[in-house]
């Protein structure tokens, strides 16, 4: 499992009070939030010409109290995997189509996605014309940006004209080992053309520094070293500037109006922090991408920018393309050019409640009855319906690894360390605010057969692609394991990924993914679990509250309005 790219202006430490307190926070908002998903907000995704998957769709309606004309009908291509050309020209325009005729007031919020509904869209062809226009894009952007930098060099180049190098009390700077091939090792990677770039400019600001220092007629001294903060202002933005000023301020402490100058960049800095952080919100496409630019160009120069965009162009040569079926149909009200590169923001997530961004960006939540067997999949509606008068009974079982800890100051977000912490988190605040029975393993290993009996809830971590029959399940239980491929199938036989395995041995409602997801796609934990144990909400809403992405890999398996302790109360 790999890492997702985190963003370089966001502050990466995550101090623990705030992760100690999540719980609290989120069972309070829980309690007030007014999202209660009604039968008749609810939509159903079938296969048209399967018995089964229509029949099971019927099933559904008719004990949920949906309205049978909310079942949508839709010819599917056989098999767990659509290719991206049928979603697009035809699967998807169908699907939205019916929402239009049949929904024109945008009541549905949910749809369900039943048997035979293929669980996930392969990747998109890498010469398709819109990563071919979004490559160009890109490419134009960044040959524009080396030329900038190109011509920086030659104008620190000229700076302080007529002045000679000396080397009078090392102002000047000699020819160093590193100016020598004989210096790099046979296995030595080249410098690329960035790197090469960075050590020019940085040679070229040192001699520019050093003739200024010769200059003699202060006017032209003061002139010159203008030109030198503006010019690297251009490679390192606002950020080179103050930290510049900070470093000279010791000298000039009585200076007031040097003092005010550095408060005003640092207020503009601040500025432009947040404006990446607003633009990060938004939803990626070329008009983001050119904002975007434009003020990571500001604060931290042309040389970040050019940085940016190689990163950019990776993920491109990547193709990141593909997606679970249901992660694609929460946007299928979106406008048809939306960026497919890699995900999008999850606009339903709690923090963008209230936001203009949900109305812009119509956003469904979808979850899927499906299973190894038909039978299993019915099972998951049954099940649902019975646990929610009787209440969930068992056992909460976390496995973490011993790679976070609780006493930790500071944990880079989104890293293992910080999600093998959440687990924790999780355990220390059901311990200490419910009356459900935790168990906790820090150690390396997984749980191993027989180690869970009593099994209601379960989260842990990491076997990739092979499920560890530890658990004897209680009905309903709700269990998700955070792995890289635990939902690449349900139907093949000899499979032994966890949400397969999960439901063929009588998991009720799980979560996985169906490509590499990177460890930051998943529900946090702590957060998804403390609503769903809070009871006001169905699983559906408390996964689309937590989860990071849509366009993406994760998928939900199990009946939407499901609410395991709709009937019980686990406050002490």
């Amino acid at each position: 499992m790999t890492l997702p790219i985190i963003p370089i202006w966001k502050d990466l430490s995550v101090n623990n009070h705030h992760r100690f307190i999540a719980f609290a926070l989120l069972v309070s908002f829980a309690a007030s939030a007014q999202a209660d998903l009604r039968p008749q907000e609810i939509g159903i995704v079938a296969v048209r010409g399967s018995r089964e998957s229509e029949t099971l769709a019927e099933y559904y309606a008719e004990v949920r109290g949906v309205p049978p004309e909310n079942i949508c009908l839709v010819v599917m291509p056989r098999g767990e995997t659509m290719s991206h050309d049928k979603w697009r020209w035809a699967v998807r325009p169908e699907i939205r189509k019916w929402l239009q005729d049949h929904d024109s007031q945008g009541n549905i919020r949910c749809l369900v996605t039943i048997w035979d509904v293929p669980l996930r869209i392969g990747p998109d062809k890498k010469e398709s014309p819109p990563l071919h226009r979004y490559q160009t894009y890109l490419e134009g952007e960044r040959a524009k940006r080396i030329k900038s930098i190109h011509d920086v060099i030659a104008e620190f180049g000229v700076l302080a004209p007529g002045i000679g190098l000396t080397n009078k009390g090392g102002n000047a700077p000699t020819a160093s080992s590193t100016d020598s091939p004989a210096d790099l090792t046979a296995n030595a990677e080249e410098p690329s053309e960035l790197e090469q770039l960075e050590k020019q400019l940085e040679k070229e600001i040192q001699r520019s520094q050093a003739r200024i220092r010769e200059l003699t007629d202060p006017q032209e001294q003061r002139q010159a070293v203008t030109k030198l903060q503006q010019y690297a202002a251009v490679m390192g933005g606002l950020q080179i500037l103050l930290e510049s000023g900070q470093r000279g301020k010791q000298n000039t402490e009585d200076d007031s109006q040097f003092q005010a100058e550095l408060e005003q960049m640092r207020g503009m800095l601040f500025a432009y922090f947040e404006m990446l952080q607003q633009l990060e919100r938004l939803a990626p496409d070329v008009h983001r991408d050119a904002n975007l630019l434009g003020v990571i160009s500001r604060s931290q120069g042309i040389l970040a920018s050019v940085k940016w965009i190689d990163e950019q162009l990776k993920t491109v040569s990547r193709n990141e393309t593909g997606a679970s079926f249901d992660s694609e149909l929460s946007l299928v009200m979106w406008p048809d050019d939306y960026q497919l590169l890699r995900w999008q923001p999850n606009y339903l997530r709690g923090e963008f409640d209230n936001s203009q961004l949900r109305d812009t960006y119509r956003t469904l939540m979808v979850a899927r009855i499906d299973a190894p067997t038909l039978k299993l999949a019915k099972g998951l509606i049954d099940t649902a319906l019975k646990i929610e008068q009787e209440g969930l009974q068992g056992k909460f079982y976390l496995d973490a690894r011993g790679i976070g800890k609780l006493d930790q100051e500071k944990v880079i977000q989104g890293s293992y360390a910080d999600y093998d912490r959440t687990l924790l988190v999780l355990a220390q605040s059901l311990q200490k605010q419910t009356n459900l029975e935790v168990v906790v393993d820090s150690n390396s290993q997984l749980f191993q057969p027989g180690d869970c009996p009593d099994a209601a809830l379960y989260c842990g971590w990491y076997s990739l692609g092979k499920y560890v029959d530890a658990f004897d399940w209680s009905p309903g239980a709700v269990a998700y394991h955070l792995a890289s491929s635990e939902a690449t199938t349900l139907r093949k036989e000899k499979s032994q990924v966890w949400c397969k395995r999960m439901l063929e041995d009588g998991v009720c409602a799980t979560i996985g993914p169906v490509y590499e997801p990177y460890l930051a796609a998943f529900p946090r934990p702590n957060d998804f679990f403390a609503l769903l144990i809070q009871g006001e909400l169905p699983l559906v809403e408390c996964y689309y509250r937590t989860k990071p992405y849509n366009s993406w890999m994760m998928t939900l398996i199990g009946d939407p309005l499901y609410r395991p302790f709709a009937k019980r109360s686990v406050r002490k």
